[in-house]
């Protein structure tokens, strides 16, 4: 690692990646932030700091499932850290995985019973979950109209999501 034969301790040289990234990252420099985010986890793969904010730059650049890891990566060494399982969380819930979203935002607050932002999100959750169980039986029991109107609303009132996406697709392909 680059550094180390001037004398710098590995702290200094992860903070000075990690400063680096995160002033490139503010000024929308995502693939000069993401280098040096690599750089502080080839220094340091212990540092959950460097996932994490490696993770922002993933999200930022639409790579959700390089985020995800990341974002496990800090839950594994630093699980106290709930604004990563915040932001799995998210990322879970706009891919359209429920159940591992409302797994996140219940683990936050169970040790933060006040995280309004995990509250907020966890309400979504449910409501969102339960909007597409009524359009999938609506579509079993083969009333596509009905259907196809919770689809579109789930859309126009949460976003696109990849799961989502992928089962109108299916449903309107059969």
């Amino acid at each position: 690692v680059k550094g180390y034969e001037n004398g710098m301790k590995k702290t200094d040289i992860v903070n000075d990646y990690l400063e680096k990234g995160r002033v490139l990252l503010t000024t929308g420099q995502l693939a000069d932030a993401l280098t040096n985010f690599h750089s502080a986890i080839d220094a340091d793969p212990q540092s959950y700091l460097a996932y994490f904010r490696r993770a922002t730059v993933y999200l930022a650049m639409g790579k959700s499932k390089s985020a995800v890891s990341d974002l496990s990566k800090v839950i594994e060494l630093k699980p106290d850290f709930t604004g990563s399982r915040v932001q799995r969380g998210n990322v879970f819930l706009k891919q359209g995985d429920f159940n591992e979203a409302k797994i996140d935002f219940q683990t936050v607050l169970q040790s933060d019973s006040s995280n309004s932002e995990a509250h907020n999100l966890l309400d979504l959750t449910i409501r969102m979950s339960q909007k597409m169980q009524q359009a999938e039986n609506s579509f079993r029991n083969k009333d596509h109209t009905n259907a196809a109107e919770i689809f579109s609303e789930i859309i126009e009132r949460y976003g696109q999501h990849s799961k989502l996406s992928g089962c109108i697709i299916s449903h309107n392909n059969t």
